[in-house]
């Protein structure tokens, strides 16, 4: 379980020095990077991070109308050009010698803004990872699947007549399968969650032809600080999230306060190694 922590640590470390590296050359309009060699360069930052081993699945780099294909992956002869007009989506992952890794985020590099409409898919999307992530479950008698919590994903999607084609979630193994069951979170999961399980917590938003949203979050079952008889789940991924995309007149103010501290603590777990 500790090892799980912690190459998710020095993961989403690279993943923001990445981030940072786009923030920068997307302003010159003469840049030469794509969504092929911007997958490349994710796995280049990946390579200096300690007890990496190779990435853990191909990578989604993918913008504008890209990231509304679900499993999309780039080519060296297909790849589109990236900008910082249109929201760009990446969904990758590495295997350490301790765990192993998936992650999500969707962002805007600050050019043309982004409309009304896309702020409020990214906003109920991330409010849809929060509300699973959130749940804390009591585990005496029959115990508690995936297939009972994945509406919680959805909620906050459903009040605006959106949704998702996708499973909300799958078992993430510790160095082994990205993919891996018994366990996930979407209908026909029975498999209870037990402590040190890990699994992942990834809506999303696709509008075809347009854009595409998700944000993903490995999140293992922990026994509660102060309730015996009760599960939660801990999040692993210490990635913020982006602000350009957030509609806070969406957000409650208990959700602002919690991301508020979650950006703290990604703050602090990541300084060390940026």
């Amino acid at each position: 379980m500790e090892g799980m922590r912690q190459c998710n640590i020095r993961d989403c470390a690279a993943i923001m020095k990445y981030f940072a590296f786009l923030e920068e050359e997307l302003q010159n309009p003469e840049h030469g990077l794509d969504e092929f060699s911007g997958a490349r360069k994710v796995e280049e930052y990946r390579t200096h991070g300690e007890l990496y081993k190779g990435p853990s699945f191909s990578t989604i780099s993918s913008i504008g109308p890209n990231g509304a294909v679900i499993h999309y992956e780039p080519t060296e002869e297909s790849a589109l050009k990236l900008n910082n007009d249109e929201i760009y989506l990446l969904d990758s992952g590495g295997q350490y010698l301790d765990g192993t890794t998936d992650i999500t985020r969707t962002g805007h590099f600050g050019g043309k803004d982004p409309t009304d409409f896309q702020k409020e898919a990214y906003t109920r999307v991330l409010m849809g990872v929060l509300e699973l992530e959130k749940v804390v479950w009591p585990h005496k008698g029959r115990g508690y699947n995936g297939g009972d919590f994945d509406i919680l994903a959805r909620k906050h999607l459903f009040e605006a007549g959106l949704d998702y084609a996708h499973g909300t979630g799958h078992g993430v193994g510790s160095t082994l399968c990205v993919h891996e069951g018994p366990i996930g979170v979407s209908k026909g999961y029975t498999t209870k969650f037990l402590p040190g399980m890990c699994v992942s917590d990834e809506p999303g938003y696709y509008q075809d032809g347009e854009f595409g949203i998700r944000i993903e979050n490995v999140i293992m079952v922990v026994q509660h600080p102060k309730f015996e008889s009760r599960y939660m789940f801990e999040n692993l991924t210490v990635a913020p999230y982006c602000r350009e995309l957030i509609c806070t007149k969406t957000l409650t103010h208990e959700f602002v306060a919690y991301l508020n501290a979650f950006h703290e603590k990604c703050l602090e777990k990541l300084t060390p190694l940026l």
